[in-house]
């Protein structure tokens, strides 16, 4: 696989990470006579699918280089090790799939299948075949139709964004059958905001997004997605569910995600001043709460907001006195107990 077939391979891999959120997990496998991580320190295993993450193996994927054979086998049996260790009574185990990116494939993989994925077919394969060369198309085609996946062919770059997209609708017609979907809200991010009085300024916002699948009788068998409607809601908006009057003098209201990620904190600083402007900082939202709550040291009470627990819990602190600066003479400081209230996480349905 070389110029423009590496390309195409690169292009597709990238665009497939783009489709992932922080609710998945992945991991990225180069293979040539054996099977080598794109990041060694992610062997074995699966990461989040975050921004740092995602961004890191795109900038690994460009280096890729060719090298000797392509030996398929042996990177579909570490595959589906890697999923079955991982998924192994932890996660979700909603969707598990791979992706294969190849020119070609030559290998039977029947003995691979029947000894980690059939009959149960847990593992959704997909394939996409890279060039314009369609030799090896029905060995690429047999593997994802016989492991419950698609198959797609890119001949161009311009094919990738369209035909990438189409694992999509496969893995979502379970749902769509069903009628069984969530409602997601995604992490923070930074945004302009247009307000009546015409002027634009930055805000932290979130959006949610669902959904929208066929209802008609003679498709509703078929699960056809027609597409995903949503809304930006800049989180200024969801804070004032809590307004500071109930809080008290010294408490505050603070959001995050099922991941644990924070949404708005007051210690969340997503902008820095550049000259006269401020400008958002990068990645800022893969702020975790740790991050802020030190005295969260065992994350109890992380823990009990990721599972949407509800009641009460209390922490030492130190309090800030003397305008903020924090006093370490004995005799002035003073410690108190901060009681945290928190409830059921409001992106989770």
């Amino acid at each position: 696989m070389k110029g423009l077939k590496m390309t195409i391979a690169k292009h597709t891999i990238n665009t497939i990470l783009d489709t992932l959120g922080e609710n998945d997990f992945v991991n990225v496998i180069a293979y040539t006579d054996y099977v080598r991580y794109v990041e060694p320190c992610f062997k074995g295993t699966l990461v989040q699918a975050d921004l740092d993450n995602r961004e890191h193996f795109k900038l690994l994927i460009e280096e890729l280089h060719v090298k000797g054979e392509a030996k398929v086998k042996k990177a579909m049996k570490e595959s589906f090790r890697i999923l079955a260790d991982v998924t192994n009574g932890q996660g979700s185990l909603c969707n598990q799939a791979i992706m294969l990116i190849t020119d070609g494939a030559m290998e039977d993989f029947q003995s691979v299948f029947e000894e980690f994925n059939w009959p149960d077919k847990k593992v959704r394969v997909f394939t996409y075949l890279i060039g314009r060369d369609m030799t090896f198309s029905e060995n690429v085609k047999w593997i994802a139709c016989n492991n419950k996946g698609y198959y797609t062919h890119i001949s161009t770059l311009a094919d990738v964004q369209e035909n990438v997209m189409e694992y999509l609708h496969v893995l979502s017609r379970p749902m769509v059958i069903n009628h069984d979907h969530d409602i997601i809200w995604t992490e923070a991010y930074m945004d302009s905001v247009l307000f009546k009085s015409k002027a634009h300024s930055l805000l932290l916002m979130t959006s949610v997004a669902m959904p929208v699948f066929s209802k008609k009788k003679e498709t509703l068998s078929h699960g056809i997605l027609l597409g995903v409607v949503g809304t930006d809601v800049p989180l200024l908006e969801v804070m004032k569910l809590a307004p500071r009057y109930k809080l008290g003098a010294h408490g505050y209201a603070f959001l995050i995600t099922n991941n644990g990620y924070i949404l708005a904190h007051p210690d969340l600083r997503p902008l820095y001043s550049d000259g006269k402007k401020l400008k958002p900082k990068p990645n800022y939202n893969s702020v975790d709460l740790s991050e802020a709550e030190w005295e969260d040291t065992e994350d109890s009470l992380r823990t009990a907001m990721v599972k949407g627990e509800t009641g009460t819990l209390s922490l030492d602190v130190r309090a800030a006195v003397d305008k903020g600066v924090i006093q370490d003479d004995l005799k002035k400081k003073k410690k108190r107990k901060l009681m945290l209230l928190f409830t059921k996480d409001l992106f989770r349905q």
